[in-house]
């Protein structure tokens, strides 16, 4: 039988572990039938989500109130769930997955008689600059497709039927099996169709995401890529308060601190973690960690390794 919990509990657990996700609840709804659980593999969050609710929004407020970004790795797990995020619609049977991205807006329908779903947190900035080409954000893998069994048959040797794992997984494993499960051809930008100012601004973030490693990453790349001159894309930054060099920065930067976040201990790896983000002088660097978060990236590591976790 399933256990209920009540709403307001329900929904505060959610927030504990996935951040600024809203649920709904039915019309006149005060018990979920179903829980919020969390899980590790290897140190990656893993959110156990049962329940009967309408749905789960996530809106352009909640957006701005979460200061991590994630990649969500989402298997259906019972019940069927409808996804509605980046401009796509698709609905999970169990078995299926979807990636969903904690910088766009989305809702997920959950079935009137409950639901249950599993969501592995992935820190966006790491998964996205370390492998190219890009992943399918809000397509469906479909469970009976040979690499999602394969991607699966992974993720579930390491938890039983109630979501605890015997095992340890490896993180780094199940990173590059996600992507080449999601991965998109890198066919180029032709045929896709910029509309306006927005949509080559959001491609533009897209390009630095996936690029934001490589040596090649530039302006003058960056403009060749979107059909459009230098300074119509500085001109592009600008009308979003922002330049091209401030952007990139602020994400290498994140992708720092998220490999600090999940390191157990980084004794000689800042130095080689920061030159793979992108940046080329270490004492600038280092002069840049400290003014944006005030403190020194070893403090910021001891910190984040003695906080408390999400959720008890």
């Amino acid at each position: 039988m399933i256990r209920e919990t009540p709403f307001d509990k329900w929904y505060d657990d959610l927030h504990a572990i996935c951040g600024a996700y809203d649920g709904v609840p039915q019309r006149g709804q005060r018990a979920v039938k179903g829980r919020i659980g969390v899980h590790m593999f290897d140190h990656l969050d893993v959110a156990d989500v049962w329940g009967d609710v309408a749905k789960i929004e996530r809106d352009r407020a909640g957006i701005r109130r979460d200061d991590n970004e994630y990649i969500f790795f989402v298997i259906e797990m019972s019940g069927t769930l409808s996804v509605d995020h980046n401009e796509t619609r698709s609905r999970l049977a169990p078995g299926d997955a979807v990636l969903l991205d904690s910088t766009k807006e989305g809702v997920l329908h959950l079935a009137e008689d409950s639901s249950r779903l599993m969501s592995v947190h992935l820190p966006r900035q790491s998964f996205l600059s370390e492998r190219r080409p890009g992943v399918g954000i809000g397509r469906k893998l479909a469970a009976a497709t040979p690499v999602a069994r394969t991607l699966t048959r992974h993720f579930f040797r390491f938890f039983n039927e109630n979501g605890a794992g015997e095992r340890q997984g490896n993180a780094s494993l199940l990173y590059d099996m996600i992507h080449l499960a999601f991965s998109c051809p890198e066919d180029g930008l032709a045929g896709i169709a910029l509309s306006d100012a927005a949509s080559r601004y959001d491609l533009a973030l897209d390009l630095i995401d996936t690029h934001l490693t490589a040596d090649y990453l530039s302006l003058p790349w960056l403009a060749g890529q979107l059909g459009v001159s230098e300074r119509q894309l500085q001109r592009l930054f600008h009308a979003h308060e922002t330049s091209f060099i401030d952007l990139v920065r602020s994400k290498r930067y994140r992708f720092v601190t998220e490999h600090l976040n999940h390191l157990p201990h980084v004794h000689g790896r800042i130095s080689d973690i920061a030159y793979r983000a992108g940046f080329q002088d270490l004492s600038n660097f280092n002069r840049g960690f400290r003014a944006r978060f005030g403190m020194s990236p070893r403090d910021y590591h001891r910190g984040r390794r003695t906080a408390p976790p999400h959720m008890a």
